[in-house]
């Protein structure tokens, strides 16, 4: 991983709001030249620390209007059955995030649905296996960020 500077973490904090920015915005912000900013982010690319680009689309534009977050709790450690949940979540297009955690739950998950009729479908399909102890759905009422 590359090393970074004050104008490094600047970069990024501005490219995490928005990639799209032009070397000129970045420029403005940085107080750097245009040139030396997407230098910069070019080595900040090829070095991994900025992975990829991504574009965040409105799930409305799928019909996908209501978020949430599900708790996950499996029956026992094993290691095993969390790589096939891991597995099995990343093929789940109703599965838009997924996070192997520590503490009381073993994963979270970020779920986007049309409506609770589906939600209930996706829950009866997913959750309902010996191996999952319990779930505790949350459902999103708003994002701040």
């Amino acid at each position: 991983m590359a090393e970074l500077d004050k104008f490094d973490y600047r970069l990024l904090e501005l490219l995490q709001e928005n990639s799209r920015l032009t070397g000129n915005e970045l420029s403005a912000k940085v107080g750097l030249s245009s040139a030396a900013c997407l230098r910069r982010v070019q080595r900040l690319r090829e070095t991994g620390v900025i992975e990829r680009d991504v574009a965040i689309v409105s799930p409305k534009v799928f019909g996908k209007k209501m978020m949430v977050i599900v708790l996950l709790t499996m029956e026992r450690d094993r290691p095993d059955r969390y790589m096939l949940m891991r597995e099995e979540f990343g093929r789940m297009p109703e599965v838009v995030q997924c996070h192997h955690v520590t503490g009381a739950h073993d994963f979270v998950l970020r779920i986007q649905v049309s409506d609770m009729e589906e939600y209930s479908a996706f829950v009866d399909r997913v959750f309902h296996e010996p191996y999952i102890k319990r779930y505790e759905s949350l459902a999103v009422l708003g994002s701040l960020k």
